[in-house]
């Protein structure tokens, strides 16, 4: 595409940010940079076109920039904004999840030269072929139904990376576990989506030669989301960056760090932001939430932030509400009451407009039902929900989305959709054959379009066409395919997603149709003009007897689900818990409790 149509797309939208001295400060920075980004404080925005400058003014091709992303629906939204400004995923733009770029830009070019103890070619292990290995080796150990956890094995591996420390040691049992685990994946020729990193960070560790050529190939790293991608990314990112010359620039917000039982840690982004060689800058207006949430907000995290809201006149609800029945009576109450009173507040608002949020999939199981009674339709993202989102999952969704009329006005665009199908092929393809197959795609896309259509007829289109035959051909999609088989399952006739239309598996990442049901870990991200929090009370968020370190996370947690409404908030609780023995009421969230109490003391000042 030539530079012309990049720069005059992102060249409009920059001179927005003359009006916010932060943004305009990353957007301006020319050296490592960190950005503290308050949510609502158009972190992405600032991203993107940050992205869309480095790309126009600073990188030539062949060489280019990345951009890790916590997660694959993250990704997915970065590349639909920079689609917007003429920019696509290509070979020398990387736009995906840390463990892809680990994959990708470090262990298929340089893995096999660096002699890294891993079966090549590389074959990522399924869910359920990790899942298997894990239990086989601890039944074999531990006996069965010990009491080690999963959970727990996978946090020491991606936390502690030194296996001769004495941290690794410490926990034998976990030590053990992790080693033989991994010893059963390599007999399998197989290593998993943990493997990927730290093989990475092993090998930007442990070779030098590697640093000049992954510089050479990608001068500039971004990094969204910092806080919640682990310490051996950021070892990664410190080695590539501050030994090999590769310009940083991350985004990420500590006081949104909620996820330490996978390892992250967010003071390792306030590590970066104090380095004499990185320009630290604070994004502090929020376009988001009207001023009484942002105020509620910092009130509920107990930490002054200094954030403001950029439309301080704007009116807020901000709701305690006591429901009988626990959570199911919570459901019922947002269902019958808050729902249909939100929807008439405000004109042309709609149901995806709305989001319920809550601890797990277990209370989500009790929202879905209820919601699901009322007869509202709905998009669920949990454990519970059919399929995992990843790369190859979202791109269908995005092909459905392009079918069923997206193509009209080229949301999304035909050209990205081929650019990612490329990315899926473990290395570069000629461009002969990359152009043979976007001819292929292109008219399988084409014959596959329709106004109205059931999904699973479409998902089995182009698995026949073409997508089967890659994911046959592409070891290291196999844990991807998992994800496909499970969407094609969840499509079949009497399935959870029989009755959805081609539309539907368009929107399935959120439509102005679907009411949002999520977790708050989930949401992380999200933007709703209402969201009711259920499920508020002590016993679930936070768990009781918490370790102070996990307490401050379930504050976090809290104040992420808060910071995620413009309009309205809601906080739904019962005083009890239902538990394994019986009804326990223990009262609502402390959390409730602190916020209430600060709310009226600062507005009766």
């Amino acid at each position: 595409m030539p530079l012309r149509s990049v720069s005059n797309a992102y060249l409009a939208q920059a001179a927005d940010l003359a009006g916010n001295p932060g943004q305009q400060a990353a957007y301006d920075s020319t050296g490592n940079c960190v950005v503290l980004a308050g949510p609502g404080s158009g972190k992405t925005k600032t991203l993107v076109l940050k992205l869309a400058r480095i790309m126009a003014e600073d990188v030539r091709a062949p060489r280019g920039a990345a951009c890790i992303t916590y997660s694959q629906e993250c990704a997915r939204e970065l590349t639909r904004r920079l689609e917007r400004l003429g920019l696509r995923e290509a070979s020398n733009l990387f736009i995906g999840t840390v463990h892809g770029f680990c994959l990708r830009h470090l262990l298929m070019p340089y893995g096999r030269l660096a002699n890294l103890p891993a079966p090549f070619p590389l074959s990522v292990a399924t869910q359920r072929q990790s899942d298997q290995a894990m239990r086989r080796v601890g039944d074999r150990l531990f006996g069965v139904g010990h009491p080690n956890k999963p959970m727990d094995l996978g946090r020491h591996r991606r936390s502690v990376l030194d296996r001769t420390s004495i941290i690794w040691n410490d926990q034998a049992e976990l030590a053990a576990w992790a080693e033989e685990y991994e010893a059963e994946l390599r007999r399998l020729g197989l290593i998993d989506f943990d493997d990927l990193v730290i093989f990475g960070q092993r090998l930007v560790s442990e070779h030098d030669w590697v640093l000049p050529l992954l510089q050479a190939k990608l001068p500039v790293l971004a990094v969204d989301e910092y806080q919640d991608l682990g310490v051996a990314l950021h070892r990664i990112v410190t080695r590539v960056a501050f030994d090999g010359g590769v310009r940083l620039f991350a985004v990420g917000d500590p006081d949104q760090s909620i996820y330490g039982f996978t390892g992250a840690d967010g003071a390792l982004l306030q590590e970066l932001g104090v380095r004499d060689d990185v320009e630290r800058v604070q994004l502090q207006l929020n376009y988001r939430s009207a001023s009484r949430i942002v105020k509620a907000s910092e009130l509920a995290l107990g930490e002054a932030r200094g954030y403001e809201s950029n439309d301080p006149e704007r009116q807020a609800v901000i709701e305690f509400v006591q429901c009988d029945d626990g959570l199911e009576g919570q459901a019922a109450h947002a269902v019958a009451e808050i729902i249909p009173e939100a929807l008439a507040a405000k004109p042309g608002r709609a149901l995806g407009d709305i989001a319920i949020l809550y601890r797990d999939y277990r209370a989500g199981d009790v929202v879905a039902e209820a919601v699901a009674a009322a007869g509202l339709d709905f998009v669920r993202v949990d454990t519970a929900a059919p399929y995992r989102k990843v790369a190859l999952t979202s791109w269908i969704e995005d092909c459905a989305a392009w079918c069923a009329g997206g193509w009209r006005e080229a949301r999304p665009q035909l050209r990205g959709l081929l650019d990612r199908w490329l990315g899926f092929h473990r290395t570069r393809i000629p461009d002969a054959q990359a152009r043979e197959e976007a001819q292929r795609l292109t008219e399988l896309l084409w014959s596959l379009r329709v106004e109205e259509g059931r999904a699973r007829e479409f998902v089995a289109g182009v698995r026949a066409g073409m997508l089967d035959a890659l994911m046959a051909a592409e070891p290291s999609l196999a844990d991807q395919r998992e994800q496909v088989d499970r969407m094609s399952a969840a499509l079949a006739i009497g399935r959870a997603l029989a009755d959805l239309d081609l539309a539907s598996l368009g929107g399935r990442d959120g439509s102005p149709l679907h009411l949002n049901l999520l977790t708050l870990h989930s949401a992380k991200g999200c933007e709703y003009d209402v969201v009711i929090m259920v499920g508020l009370d002590l016993g679930s968020l936070p768990w009781r007897n918490e370790q102070p370190a996990v307490r401050r996370e379930s504050r976090r947690l809290f104040y992420v689900g808060l910071t995620r409404a413009r309009d309205e908030i809601h906080m739904l609780y019962s005083g009890y818990v239902d538990t394994a023995r019986g009804r326990m009421n223990w009262g609502r969230s402390p959390f409730l409790d602190e916020l209430e109490a600060r709310m009226e003391e600062a507005e009766g000042e």
